[in-house]
């Protein structure tokens, strides 16, 4: 009995603000320090773990408590750890299969390097909003063009950069996307009303990346190796050790259709790693070992070409440890913030700085991006915020699709760019580029908050609760 009510006491301790703030922002010093001195992210993830179960125990919880919550957090990104695992292995079955040197086959004949990157960007936004996940975007029709990025001399970082961004863009905007439904439920909106308020933060964030990737496009041009001879070397090195054939494009097709019709996303991995396991034992003659070796170690090959064994050594289960590693970390993090009680504490002093329509949006992006930060995830941030300001947004007048859009504005895009989120670490595995390498590329993570609150202040997109949603709609500034 006196246990259970100990228990029941550390359930409860209040957080003052100061001790909030010093619990949020001691742990992610610690990370930043680390990895601006070179120290590998896990060990900074492990010391902000550290710290916080010290931090945790100062306050009165209980070692049970910490472990409880740690292992909560860990449970919240086991089904992503488990499908990167999964897209390792489908990777390393696919190029055994042929089904990635058909895509670069195609793509580095077919694709002209100047308008490359506008055009990586734009495929994946569509490719991203059709099936409503930028994670299944960057892992068919993303590693396909980090590879024909790489075919064409084209720099890898501003491609994985544009890869990125066309994804979240189409996540975002998808009536598919968990992320997007999850965000009008929980604001109590209709999806469409909610996609509707999106176009007004997205549209200008859209159309300035895609300027900037054409710029870039035509700046690099006299790095990519565009001449005929180092093309044709690469295409015929891809023909002479692999069977290419349009019939190997039906696993990464099959992936995509069944990811655009919303089936669960583990059985369809499962589906296109078996899929191209028999494409690899028909028409590359493979013998089953060495699919099942792939799988699990990676791809290898020698074929004497620099650039194709740069390009298609990769993949496999094993691959995918570190980032499942990271992952983990990033969730033991979480979890042990999330009891402390830390996020919502400092959400709710934020509310106390909201003077004026402006500065409510304005608050309710810094909330979403300290949750970020602080390892909340995705999810999470998409989920908080809103009830924290949903009666704010109410007694304003301001309708509850500027809350939700504000929510995904800062809670969707931004993960890719945090190094210790666990998009970053999939990104990062799955297109072979660092996150620092290529952070500065993904321009809509950035631009994406800013005109947010630009908007905010500027009225534009502000609707009252009573106001029909419309793109680009312009009331009195704020």
């Amino acid at each position: 009995m006196n246990t259970n009510t100990a228990k029941n006491t550390s359930l409860m301790i209040e957080m003052s603000f100061t001790k909030a703030a010093c619990g949020f922002f001691i742990p992610l010093s610690t990370v930043i320090a680390l990895v601006l001195n070179g120290a590998p992210i896990v060990v900074a993830l492990l010391s902000a773990i550290v710290v916080s179960c010290f931090f945790s125990l100062y306050l009165g919880y209980k070692w049970d408590d910490i472990q409880e919550s740690a292992l909560k957090g860990v449970a919240r990104v086991f089904s992503a750890t488990f499908m990167m695992i999964l897209v390792g292995m489908m990777i390393a079955v696919w190029i055994e299969s042929g089904s990635v040197p058909t895509l670069l086959y195609y793509g580095i004949n077919f694709i002209n390097p100047t308008y490359f990157l506008p055009l990586t960007f734009l495929v994946c936004l569509i490719t991203s909003m059709t099936i409503g996940t930028s994670w299944g975007t960057a892992g068919t029709v993303g590693l396909a063009l980090i590879g024909v990025s790489g075919g064409l001399g084209i720099p890898l970082p501003i491609t994985a950069g544009a890869i990125i961004s066309g994804a979240l863009v189409g996540e975002k905007l998808s009536p598919i996307s968990s992320t997007t439904i999850l965000t009008a439920a929980n604001t109590g909106v209709n999806l469409i009303d909610h996609i509707i308020s999106m176009l007004n933060t997205t549209i200008p964030a859209t159309l300035i990346s895609l300027l900037l990737f054409t710029y870039l496009g035509f700046t690099h041009m006299g790095h990519a190796a565009t001449s005929v001879e180092s093309i044709v070397i690469l295409a015929d090195g891809l023909k002479s050790n692999f069977n290419i054939s349009p019939i190997l494009l039906i696993p990464p097709v099959f992936v995509l259709v069944l990811s655009a019709m919303r089936k669960p996303a583990i059985p369809v991995f499962i589906g296109g790693i078996v899929l191209g396991g028999v494409c690899a034992l028909i028409f590359q003659k493979t013998s089953f070992t060495s699919v099942l070796n792939a799988s699990i170690s990676g791809y290898k090959i020698s074929s004497g070409i620099s650039s194709i064994d740069e390009l298609l050594n990769r993949g496999g289960a094993i691959s995918m440890a570190s980032t499942v590693y990271l992952c983990i970390c990033a969730g033991m993090f979480s979890g042990i913030l999330d009891k402390q009680g830390i996020l919502s504490t400092l959400m709710n002093k934020l509310l106390t700085y909201a003077k004026s329509t402006g500065g409510l949006i304005l608050s309710t992006t810094i909330a979403c991006l300290v949750l970020m930060l602080g390892g909340a995830g995705q999810y999470c941030t998409l989920t908080l915020p809103g009830v924290a300001f949903r009666k704010s947004y109410e007694e304003r007048d301001v309708h509850p699709c500027v809350l939700g859009r504000t929510m995904e504005d800062s809670g969707t895009m931004v993960g890719s760019i945090i190094p210790w989120d666990v998009s970053a670490f999939y990104y990062s595995s799955i297109l072979g580029v660092s996150m620092l390498d290529y952070a500065p590329y993904t321009f809509i993570g950035y631009m994406t908050p800013f005109i947010s609150v630009l908007c905010a202040y500027l009225g534009v997109g502000v609707f009252r609760i009573n106001q029909e949603i419309r793109p680009l709609t312009l009331r009195a500034a704020i």
